[in-house]
C-alpha cells in the first residue's frame, strides 16, 4: 500500500527518472506546504528550485500533500547525521513534519541533501499511518534498508532518497 500512494503521489508531481532537466534559474518557489525556517534556508530551497528539475518536481509534489513541511538547520544525532527527520505528527486531515540539515558542506551538497529529506517527507505522507515517531519508525521498517530494516538500528534510509539526491546532485552540478 506504501507502495502504491508513493508511486501515485510521484506519477501527479511528475517525478521520474527520465524528466528532463530543464534549468529554470528564476523560478519562484512556492511555499504553501513547505515552510524553511529561515531566509538561508529559503534562499537553498529556492536555489535548489531553479536549478533542478528533480528538485522541483518534488517540491511541487510536497504542494499537493496535506502537510506542512518544515526544514531548518541543525545537528542531527550530535552531529553524526548530515540530516534527519526529527518529528512527524498528526492527524487524517494534516500531519507536520520537520527536518535538519546540518550546513558544514557546499551549497550544491546541501540542496542535495535537502532534497533527500524532503523524499522522506514524501515517503512518509504516502502512508497514511504514518503519524508519530513510532508509526515512522515501523514504516521505515518496512521500506528500509540495511540495519534499520533488520530492526539493529533507527538510523533509517532507503535507496529512493539516496537516488533521488545523486540526481539532484548531478543536476546541480550542470
Amino acid at each position: 500500500m506504501v507502495v502504491t500512494l508513493l508511486v501515485a503521489i510521484l506519477a501527479v508531481g511528475g517525478i521520474s527518472p527520465s524528466s528532463p532537466d530543464v534549468q529554470r534559474p528564476g523560478a519562484a518557489v512556492p511555499l504553501v506546504r513547505l515552510k524553511p525556517a529561515d531566509p538561508e534556508m529559503r534562499r537553498l530551497i529556492g536555489e535548489g528550485y531553479g536549478r533542478s528539475t528533480s528538485f522541483r518536481e518534488l517540491v511541487d509534489a510536497l504542494h499537493r500533500t496535506n502537510a506542512i513541511v518544515t526544514e531548518q538547520f541543525g545537528m542531527c544525532a550530535n552531529g553524526r547525521f548530515r540530516s534527519c527527520v526529527t518529528n512527524v505528527a498528526g492527524d487524517e486531515r494534516t500531519r507536520n513534519i520537520r527536518i535538519k540539515v546540518n550546513t558544514r558542506t557546499t551549497d550544491n551538497r546541501l540542496i542535495a541533501t535537502i532534497a533527500h529529506e524532503l523524499w522522506h517527507a514524501l515517503e512518509i505522507l504516502a502512508d497514511p499511518g504514518a503519524r508519530d515517531p513510532e508509526s515512522v519508525l515501523a514504516l521505515y521498517r518496512r521500506i528500509g534498508i540495511g540495519a534499520c530494516r533488520q530492526g539493529l538500528s533507527d538510523r533509517c534510509e532507503t535507496e529512493a532518497a539516496r537516488t533521488l539526491e545523486s540526481r539532484v546532485e548531478a543536476e546541480l552540478s550542470r
